[in-house]
């Protein structure tokens, strides 16, 4: 399955096939890469494109082994694997849910958006769960630093390294990146995969 050019937002966590996997909104509101498998990550992309459908086994099986003959068992490791990430100790309900016989289905909701945009939308989805005034006097012009850059290197290294192996590395290097950024009041509002762009926003007194 091609990688799809869109971001999709969910809960706390953003899936970005064309710039890299699946990332985690921290506490400074700063999305942090996770490490998750390449199969893993293939499974829940089609999962979330077809929120609400029910996808059968066999089809998910074959996005996650193309070409290959595997044994079921090995398609709910991996369902397994993304339930712990996913879901969380106190969830009561997985946002994958299994329909017996049939196959899974992802239930969260989910917001889709064109690479690029997925900053906005997820400023809206933070700010639609504070009080709002509806006064249009609330908004504000504020200054923005757009800042980007790339990982040296990655170009011969991914002739060197076997891809989980660089695949670590960027997720290292995106971390290190968005931990940077959030010192500075910034946010990575995206990756491309060795790249990163980062906003910042200036205070008002700045």
């Amino acid at each position: 399955m091609s990688a799809s050019s869109e971001i999709f937002l969910f809960g706390k966590f953003r899936l970005d096939r064309a710039g890299g996997g699946l990332f985690r909104r921290d506490a400074d509101g700063v999305f942090v890469p996770i490490a998750i498998g390449s199969r893993a990550l293939e499974i829940l992309a089609v999962l979330v494109e077809r929120r609400g459908d029910i996808v059968p086994k066999g089809e998910i099986i074959g996005t996650g082994w193309p070409r290959t003959v595997v044994a079921e068992g090995n398609l709910f490791v991996q369902i397994s694997a993304l339930r712990r990430i996913l879901d969380g100790p106190q969830s009561g309900q997985s946002c994958i849910q299994t329909v017996i016989g049939r196959g899974y289905r992802f239930i969260a909701p989910v917001t889709r958006c064109a690479v690029g945009m997925e900053y906005s939308a997820s400023l809206a989805d933070e700010r639609s769960l504070e009080p709002q005034q509806s006064s249009v006097s609330s908004a504000e012009r504020r200054q923005l630093t757009v800042m980007t850059c790339e990982l040296v290197g990655a170009t011969p290294l991914a002739s060197r390294l076997d891809p989980e192996d660089l695949r670590e590395i960027i997720v290292a290097y995106h971390r290190a990146i968005a931990e940077i950024a959030a010192q500075f009041e910034g946010f990575v509002a995206q990756y491309t995969g060795e790249g990163i762009l980062a906003y910042f926003r200036l205070s008002k007194s700045a």
